[in-house]
């Protein structure tokens, strides 16, 4: 009676483990910072408590940036990396505009280098031009870049922003519909793409 070769089972099993080890290490790596970052803003924020030590070395950084909440005034300029830096001369994007909406306004997360807050204006205008009513603008950056005490480890220097994968449907939606979560379709991400490349110049952006 001829034996079973069970190699190949043995082998898929070997490989199935595997890739279940990989996906569980990338859930506890990466998976707690993916969902922070899509975290719900608040309808009536608090500010945030004065700090004891400000001045104490052990103080986070994280813990001091995200209490300012003015730019610094200087000309503009991208300090550092993107998920280690910050930046001088943020510009403010509007809350609202001809083709944008920033969403969850209670994080003041709209702020940017001004070359980044002029690349969202094209963008909205691109997306009037494409049929819709504009683009949600998710995160940007902290009023001074630096650390966020939640969501991100990037945009720290103003570089970065957070485009919605849905078109706005109505530009005057309420503070509620603002802070509620969305879920992202993989349907739009070709007309987002196509609308980021005409919207995109080539200015260099000094850091």
């Amino acid at each position: 009676m001829p034996t079973r070769n069970n190699a190949p089972d043995i082998a898929r099993s070997r490989i199935s483990a595997l890739l279940a080890s990989v996906s569980l290490l990338f859930a506890l790596l990466f998976g707690a910072g993916l969902a922070s970052a899509q975290d719900l803003g608040t309808l009536h924020p608090v500010p945030l408590p004065p700090l004891d030590h400000p001045d104490a070395p052990s103080t986070p950084a994280r813990e001091l940036f995200s209490r300012k909440t003015k730019p610094l005034h200087a000309a503009p300029r991208a300090i550092g990396a993107y998920n280690n830096g910050c930046i001088a001369g943020a510009a403010e994007l509007p809350l609202n505009g001809p083709g944008w909406q920033v969403m969850r306004v209670s994080r003041n997360r709209y702020w940017g280098h001004p070359n980044l807050v002029a690349f969202v204006e094209r963008l909205g205008d691109s997306a009037k031009k494409a049929g819709w009513n504009g683009v949600r603008v998710g995160d940007m950056s902290q009023p001074r870049g630096g650390p966020m005490l939640t969501g991100h480890t990037s945009h720290q220097i103003g570089l970065d922003v957070d485009i919605w994968f849905t078109p706005a449907p109505d530009l005057t939606t309420n503070s509620r519909t603002r802070s509620a979560n969305l879920t992202c379709r993989r349907l739009w991400w070709p007309k987002i793409g196509a609308m980021s490349t005409r919207s995109c110049g080539r200015t260099r952006i000094p850091k």
